[in-house]
């Protein structure tokens, strides 16, 4: 009876690892035909999307080069995504800085009222 046992535990281990080691490898697989999916679409703007139009989404023609310069096996969209992300944080980040200083007068301007000043 013991010795049923420690085969029924060892096998149902084994069972388990294989059922792991399959599901990692499944995963591996469904992440490679994403990423080769991703490659494509990203291939697909490079081409159909010009300079304005990728603008729009907040990329350039660079950064569509650069990520289908990595690995097959990397997704360029997340490059792409982050590399977006990055541009439009640094975009809200000079709008933030543009409306805190707004209420400043440019030097010119202040030069201007002098000399009109002066002159009245």
């Amino acid at each position: 009876m013991l010795l049923m046992t420690i085969a029924a535990k060892s096998l149902s281990s084994v069972s388990a690892g294989v059922a792991r080691a399959a599901a990692i490898g499944f995963s591996g697989t469904i992440q490679l035909v994403r990423a080769l999916a991703h490659r494509r679409e990203v291939m697909r703007l490079s081409t159909e999307l010009d300079e304005r139009a990728l603008k729009d989404i907040g990329l350039v023609r660079s950064d569509i080069d650069g990520a289908l310069a990595t690995s097959w096996l990397d997704d360029p969209s997340a490059v792409l995504a982050e590399r977006s992300r990055s541009a439009s944080s640094l975009a809200a980040a000079r709008r933030e800085h543009a409306l805190r200083h707004a209420g400043s007068k440019p030097m010119l301007a202040a030069k201007a009222d002098i000399a009109v000043a002066r002159c009245a």
